[in-house]
């Protein structure tokens, strides 16, 4: 058995201003680190075999701060970024509203073959996650991982690691530095893998003032 434990990066400065962020690469703030620190506390104890995040700074540094005092080297790369929004980047609900009425309105349904001009659907988002996830399993099916990533581009992953329907991701939700954790089994044991945490912040008590 492997075990994955999926942390979605610390607070941004665009986060707490309500801004779509994607491949825009935006660092923690000063309470995102703090939210770090308090993953890596409560992580202390885990011996990970390897670690992964985008190559974004805010998961890339999230990861780093979980991995301060262990032995692991970070695997940063392209393929776990965040869904990229096009011309939506940057932009608060107010303003995508604002600018691109139409393509605004046509955000709102759960359509994972919209995007906005220049960016991703939700479907490209899967098929990344997906060749992630095999991988993985290839390459880590018996170990653990730390996996440091963004909220769409890991409830894209949890389809892809639970073998379920990629529109499954509009049900999931996942708080910045929030904890969860799967296991992994050999497909021959007909299991292949089990959620056992999901969007743990219990760590985050006094953090988030």
């Amino acid at each position: 058995m492997g075990r994955l434990y999926l942390v979605r990066h610390g607070e941004t400065e665009w986060n707490a201003e309500g801004r779509l962020t994607g491949h825009t690469d935006v660092g923690l703030s000063e309470k995102g680190q703090r939210q770090a620190q308090a993953v890596a506390r409560r992580l202390d104890g885990v011996s990970f075999h390897a670690a992964y995040s985008s190559d974004l700074s805010r998961t890339a540094e999230t990861a780093r701060i979980i991995l301060a005092q262990k032995k692991v080297t970070l695997n940063a790369i392209p393929q776990l970024r965040e869904r990229y929004y096009g011309v939506f980047e940057g932009l608060t609900v107010a303003e995508r509203q604002a600018r691109y009425p139409d393509m605004f309105a046509a955000s709102l349904f759960n359509d994972l073959e919209f995007a906005p001009t220049d960016g991703e659907t939700m479907s490209q988002v899967g098929a990344r996650m997906i060749a992630f996830v095999a991988e993985l399993r290839e390459r880590h099916l018996e170990e653990t991982v730390l996996i440091a990533g963004h909220g769409g581009a890991l409830r894209a992953t949890l389809p892809a690691l639970l073998d379920l329907p990629l529109k499954a991701l509009w049900r999931l939700g996942m708080d910045n530095c929030s904890l969860s954790i799967v296991d992994t089994y050999p497909e021959s044991e007909g299991v292949g893998a089990v959620l056992r945490l999901f969007n743990d912040t219990s760590h985050l008590n006094g953090v988030n003032r």
